[in-house]
């Protein structure tokens, strides 16, 4: 072999050794929505739980109550905001469907208009973006949670993969960087507790290592993670997000309104989207039935604020920037992320 040869051997090599290492693990192709918001500030709203079943009224009539709450956050944020496009998005935390899943596309049709399109149907809704991630009750009695994700019947609904991303940039003055960079991670806690598997490699296993795959490339001003158990419910989680100081995880499940602090992180349950029906330290009033969760992304914070069903904040939080809670500016955090 000349010098020649070999040294384009050893080049080829190197290469696809570096491609190997940079190629992300299974669910590496989720897919990545991009947006760049005209706009000094994001906004966004999350839902859980809200799925209520077709045969209980109550259920469904709360469900309808904090559907009318949302939608009055959103206008009132369109009248304050005028001039500026704020494109507001939601989040929706999983148990899309009660009291079991969607078994096939032909009943997620049916579900989707009952359950959906008759609940979210103010005029504030339109071309609102919903980007959704499975609840255990999703799979549960045959549900099928890929009839969901294969459902095309309206533009709102975006449902890619198992696990998947949602990055959006904010508008800010030239002197504070330009722009703000907001990246939500999607993932199903259903498959990270373990309840499923394949013959190879579990897919929790799979799962784990793309969710620190993607937080590990991440260089975010804010990271959300966004699933349907709290991370608490799934072993390793909260350390995992404490390691690779996420912003802020969002949860149901719990049908309560809840939040606390470990590792550094900020925990928000919040699977009150069709009832309230929970004891102990919850964020609520004397006359809340269900509630929701809106963010607002601004140059200096991301304000995160429980609501009830009417849409009446009850709490605030406020949430700095990573690279400042990191004590680095951007370009140092970005540099020390990716080392």
């Amino acid at each position: 072999m000349t010098s020649c040869t070999l040294y384009f051997f050893h080049l080829i090599v190197i290469i696809a050794l570096i491609l190997l290492l940079e190629t992300p693990p299974p669910y590496g192709d989720a897919q990545l929505v991009q947006d760049h918001v005209g706009s000094p500030s994001l906004h966004f709203v999350a839902i859980g739980d809200w799925g209520a079943p077709l045969t209980s009224p109550h259920q469904r009539a709360g469900q309808q109550a904090v559907a009318d709450g949302v939608a009055s956050w959103l206008e009132k944020l369109a009248h304050t905001n005028v001039g500026d496009k704020i494109d507001p998005f939601i989040l929706s935390l999983g148990d899309n469907f009660y009291p079991s899943g969607v078994r096939d596309v032909r009943e997620m049709d049916e579900r989707f208009d009952q359950t959906f399109e008759k609940v979210y149907s103010h005029d504030v809704f339109d071309n609102v973006p919903w980007y959704v991630v499975a609840g255990n009750k999703d799979y549960e009695d045959g549900g099928n949670v890929t009839a969901q994700m294969n459902f095309i019947g309206s533009s709102r609904w975006n449902f890619p993969d198992y696990f998947h991303r949602v990055v959006r940039q904010v508008r800010v003055p030239i002197d504070a960087g330009g722009t703000i960079t907001v990246e939500i991670i999607m993932i199903d806690t259903t498959i990270l507790s373990g309840k499923l598997s394949d013959d190879d490699e579990t897919l929790a296993e799979r799962g784990f290592k793309w969710i620190e795959h993607q937080l590990q490339r991440s260089d975010a001003d804010y990271l959300v993670v966004v699933g349907h158990f709290p991370a608490r419910l799934v072993h390793g989680l909260e350390e995992l997000f404490g390691a690779y100081n996420v912003s802020a995880s969002v949860a149901g499940h719990n049908h309560c309104q809840r939040h606390y602090r470990k590792y550094g992180v900020d925990h928000f349950i919040s699977g009150a989207g069709m009832e309230l029906d929970c004891l102990g330290d919850v964020i609520d009033n004397e006359n809340s039935t269900g509630g929701f969760v809106s963010f607002q992304v601004r140059d200096k914070n991301m304000m995160v604020r429980f609501h009830d069903q009417s849409g009446i904040p009850l709490r605030l939080v406020e949430i700095s920037p990573r690279f400042e809670r990191a004590g680095l500016t951007g370009r140092e955090f970005s540099t020390e992320r990716r080392a």
